[in-house]
């Protein structure tokens, strides 16, 4: 499907409840043996300046220190919530997080990654002061183990804002040009409870779920000002500085359970409006498909690319286009390091983003 914007495009803002004047914040965490890091997780969450606040975390059958750790916080402070299960994956955990809130609004925090002080504040006031946006997401700041500075996210575009339905193809799932993962998002309860649960198949990187739906259900706002830390530390799945053929697998798979959240939420969507717009029926390649296909040097990657649908090319940042189209006349060795490149945290392009950073930074004056 090629004329993806000219189609009647039915998406509309999800309706709202109307929040107190102190909305009770959930901060969600799910851990899996990432005892070495959980501590600062959970002490960002309660030093925040906003205190009206419970912390709901779920330990996804860690095998480390995790349950001590949690067992130690709980007893301190009654603000925190742990639930225990057998290792299920990121969406389980977060699903059974999310049962366990009662907030009026969301807040995702990774279990290795952590909060400045005044994030909660900043996400109340934002809406507060849009009552109609649902999805708040702010600019986070990369750093290493041992959280020393490396970059920000994003760096090479402005965060979305404001309503997105109009924009977003109809072929293939959408994904905000600087959308910020996990801990850079926050949700109206409305939105969370139109999304959760999340699908049990993805069992890391859960948070694609929400960066595809949430912006095709209700308007953004956007703070700029780095509020959460995202470390890099190794074992992050969505950290690769080196992919392989099986990495490439997993994403492919990955992209397969978006487009199929995506399309089970656009066939809500029509028949709850009538509208009769034609969607692609049957799971077709994604970009990662033709990607584990060069990964092989399969000599069926052309007829792959060739049926992956174009939408998914126009949601990507421009860099990202640039990138798919050269693809179909580099070989295979080239393609493959020029991957790493594009999608990987190389050493090249943290530098790359601290340099871009600076310079945005100083253009609009942050």
């Amino acid at each position: 499907m090629s004329n993806d914007r000219k189609q009647v495009n039915p998406l509309k803002p999800v309706a709202l409840d109307q929040l107190p004047e102190q909305p009770l914040v959930s901060i969600l965490i799910s851990n899996y043996n990432y005892g070495a890091y959980l501590g600062d997780a959970i002490e960002s969450a309660l030093q925040q300046t906003y205190d009206k606040l419970e912390v709901v975390i779920c330990d996804d059958g860690s095998t480390d220190g995790s349950p001590r750790i949690l067992e130690r916080y709980c007893s301190r402070d009654r603000r925190i919530r742990v639930a225990y299960q057998p290792n299920g994956g990121q969406s389980l955990a977060l699903n059974t997080a999310f049962r366990e809130s009662t907030g009026d609004i969301i807040c995702l925090l990774d279990a290795d990654d952590t909060f400045m002080p005044n994030k909660v504040e900043h996400v109340v006031h934002s809406f507060a002061t849009a009552p109609h946006s649902g999805l708040t997401v702010n600019a986070m700041r990369i750093v290493n183990a041992a959280r020393e500075p490396l970059g920000e996210i994003p760096f090479l575009h402005q965060l979305p804002s404001g309503w997105q339905g109009p924009s977003l193809c109809l072929s293939a799932p959408h994904f905000l040009a600087a959308i910020p993962p996990s801990s850079g998002l926050s949700l109206h309860r409305s939105i969370a409870e139109a999304i959760f649960p999340l699908p049990s198949d993805l069992t890391a990187n859960s948070d694609g779920v929400i960066q595809v739906l949430a912006p095709m259900m209700t308007p953004i706002v956007a703070l700029r000002t780095p509020l959460s830390e995202y470390r890099i530390h190794g074992r992050n799945t969505a950290a690769v500085s080196i992919f392989t053929e099986d990495k490439i697998q997993k994403l492919d798979l990955w992209n397969r359970e978006i487009w199929r959240v995506w399309r089970r939420y656009l066939e809500m969507c029509f028949q709850r409006d009538s509208v009769d717009c034609m969607l692609p029926l049957e799971m077709v390649p994604t970009p990662m498909s033709y990607a584990y296909a060069r990964f092989r040097s399969d000599a069926r990657s052309k007829a792959i690319y060739r049926n992956v649908p174009h939408g998914y090319f126009e949601t990507l940042p421009r860099l990202y286009r640039w990138f798919w189209r050269a693809a179909r006349v580099m070989p295979d060795w080239l393609f493959r390091k020029s991957f790493n490149f594009v999608y990987g945290q190389t050493r090249t392009k943290i530098m790359l983003g601290r340099i871009l950073v600076a310079l945005r930074n100083a253009r609009y004056g942050y």
